[in-house]
């Protein structure tokens, strides 16, 4: 993988229980769950309380695909609950229907108060590391792709695209510049100047204030890409510029890359496509030979994965 590309789009070491952000992410998440599903207030588990022996009860999956969340339900069930839970399988494994994934020990009123959020984030994870998985393997891509912001659990999507073999991209607005559309915007009415001459402004800026990472720019057009690209040779900056082409059609794209890239084959300026594509297009875009191809579709359109709980 390109260090650039990584360096920019790979954030999968830190998405671990090990880092704190992440396993304090994760806890927050499950008592999110837990409080919203009113787990103290179970009108159905107050009709059959009482005192009962522990049992055992199975999670298993019910399709095929690829499953993601292991790590975080097992860290949470120890650190949330009284139950004892027994791995059976690691995360990024293929599985089948019928495979066990783990088993819960405890309390069986216990069990059944977590069933449903342990169950979701099972499923949603898997969902999209499966949907992830199958897009590069059934269309052999050889570019690149990674999630977008446009998640609903936040690093825990972005955790399960990485285990599917996606990249992270950026996990928050902390970690790596990108200046989007409205950014040019604002700063093109702040100065009173046309996009173009906006995005100058935005390189003087970067230059100026000695920027040490890899930063990424989001343009609109093939016009607007080759300026952006000429002015940053110009003036020399010397960290990696990241180019996104938002919205090409794909003959678009492969021209304006190609054009930049006859200027200087040895440039540090790397090429993300993004923008309408998805599983039925993606085949002509990874025909344009960009260096990243990002999609939403990973994380707002993945099904969730059938996995399911039951007593023995």
């Amino acid at each position: 993988m390109n260090s650039i590309v990584n360096q920019y789009f790979n954030k999968s070491s830190l998405l671990n229980i090990k880092n704190k952000v992440y396993s304090q992410t994760c806890l927050d998440l499950f008592d999110f769950q837990v409080k919203n599903d009113l787990v103290e207030n179970d009108i159905t588990s107050k009709i059959i309380s009482g005192k009962y022996k522990n049992v055992t009860a199975n999670i298993v999956s019910k399709q095929s695909g690829i499953v993601a969340g292991i790590e975080e339900v097992v860290f949470l069930i120890n650190k949330k609950t009284h139950l004892k839970v027994k791995q059976n399988i690691k995360d990024g494994t293929k599985i089948n229907n019928k495979d066990l994934l783990m088993q819960l020990t405890g309390d069986p009123l216990e069990i059944l108060k977590y069933e449903r959020t342990i169950l979701n984030i099972l499923q949603r994870m898997s969902g999209i590391a499966t949907f992830t998985n199958s897009i590069i393997i059934v269309n052999n891509l050889k570019t690149n792709i990674a999630s977008t912001r446009k998640t609903l659990w936040g690093l825990f999507d972005k955790k399960a695209v990485s285990v599917g073999g996606g990249l992270t991209h950026r996990l928050s607005l902390s970690d790596e510049i990108l200046i989007k559309d409205n950014h040019i915007e604002l700063w093109a009415n702040k100065f009173g100047v046309k996009r173009a001459e906006s995005q100058k402004y935005i390189l003087d800026f970067i230059k100026k204030s000695q920027v040490k990472k890899p930063f990424e720019i989001e343009i609109e057009t093939e016009k607007e890409a080759i300026s952006l690209a000429n002015y940053y040779f110009k003036i020399n900056i010397s960290v990696p510029l990241i180019i996104m082409l938002d919205n090409f059609k794909p003959q678009d794209a492969l021209k304006t890359i190609q054009i930049i890239r006859k200027q200087k084959t040895n440039s540090k300026i790397v090429f993300e496509l993004s923008g309408g594509i998805n599983e039925n297009n993606i085949c002509d875009y990874d025909r344009v030979g960009a260096d990243v191809i990002s999609l939403g579709a990973l994380t707002h359109s993945s099904k969730a994965l059938d996995i399911s709980l039951s007593f023995m």
